[in-house]
């Protein structure tokens, strides 16, 4: 073989490596840009799924304030409460639905401190006992007393480390477990938080789960009687530990369609009758309502999202934000 050919030879083999190098640059130039521009729509349409939960946000703030506009009560006869709503959207759709936050037990009013009422002992909040009854009936199989539960709620709200009962729990349980954390000492801020309770399980907490809310920063449970539905009988019988399931249905189902002008005309229905009713009962029935949330689902071509937002109604009938939540339970 001459030197011309071996120079030729050498120089073929040259160009195929270079050929082979800049294809394999070229098949990564291409993958990144195929990733990149895949990330990028991936971006664009979990945005154009996020505004369409904040037109749905600002759909239900109108709602609200024309359908409670002059309004002396609040009910579910009123179109804030209508269940199922469901929009079409370009390429994709808005669902949502508005709960009154005065429908269920506000976790927050657990942070009341006991009654001591002679020395060392302690007699429990109206609140208290409401929750541990509302445990009994819809947990049976709760994985601690359900006085251990109401304690440990308490002790996670209250503002010092001291332990209400034996059961409760505080800082020094949690930093001993083998993942520490500290309890709270301040009201809820999202219902998800009790998942934190010191051996409360998962299948315990999705049983409580319908039953229970947060109202941010109120201390405070009112139950709506007008919004009170069938499936959460049980926190009337919480309340009223006299009345039978029976009772408490018949009491919700009877109701007006409008609901009922005033505490005292629920008290009087015929599913009362006879039941003597303590003052401090009749301060937690009402037939108004402040707080709502809404609970919207939004979709755009392959993106899901979920907005939880929760509402206050000022004395204007002004409605404000005042938490949002995106994704999971809120």
């Amino acid at each position: 073989m001459s030197k011309c050919q071996s120079q030729q030879g050498v120089a073929l083999v040259t160009v195929i490596m270079i050929v082979a190098i800049i294809t394999v640059l070229a098949v990564g130039m291409s993958s990144r840009l195929q990733l990149q521009l895949q990330r990028q729509q991936n971006l664009q349409q979990q945005q154009q799924a996020f505004w369409y939960g904040m037109g749905a946000e600002a759909f239900a703030r109108v709602l609200l304030r024309r359908s409670l506009a002059g309004a002396e009560t609040v009910h579910l006869g009123q179109d804030w409460a209508a269940q199922g709503a469901s929009f079409m959207v370009e390429d994709g759709q808005i669902a949502g639905e508005i709960q009154d936050l005065h429908s269920c037990f506000n976790l927050n009013a657990l942070q009341q401190q006991p009654d001591r009422t002679q020395p060392g002992q302690l007699q429990q909040t109206l609140a208290q006992r409401s929750f541990q009854r509302l445990l009994e009936q819809v947990v049976p199989e709760l994985s601690m007393p359900a006085e251990y539960l109401t304690a440990r709620v308490s002790d996670w709200l209250d503002a010092d480390s001291l332990l209400n009962t034996a059961g409760g729990a505080e800082q020094d349980d949690y930093a001993s477990l083998a993942f520490p954390y500290y309890t709270a000492n301040s009201l809820f801020v999202s219902v998800s938080e009790l998942r934190l309770m010191l051996d409360l399980t998962p299948a315990d907490y999705q049983l409580l789960l319908p039953y229970v809310c947060v109202v941010p920063e109120q201390a405070e449970w009112l139950l709506n009687v007008n919004t009170l539905t069938e499936e959460r009988a049980a926190l009337l019988m919480a309340l009223l530990p006299e009345l039978t399931e029976a009772q408490a249905q018949e009491a919700i189902l009877s109701r007006p369609e409008e609901g009922y002008t005033d505490v005292d005309s629920f008290l009087q229905s015929s599913a009362l009758a006879g039941l003597t009713v303590p003052d401090d009962v009749k301060k937690v029935l009402t037939v108004k309502s402040d707080h709502f949330t809404l609970l919207a689902t939004t979709a755009y071509l392959e993106t899901g999202f979920r907005l939880t937002v929760v509402f206050k109604r000022e004395e204007n009938n002004a409605i404000k934000v005042l938490a949002r939540r995106f994704g999971g339970q809120g």
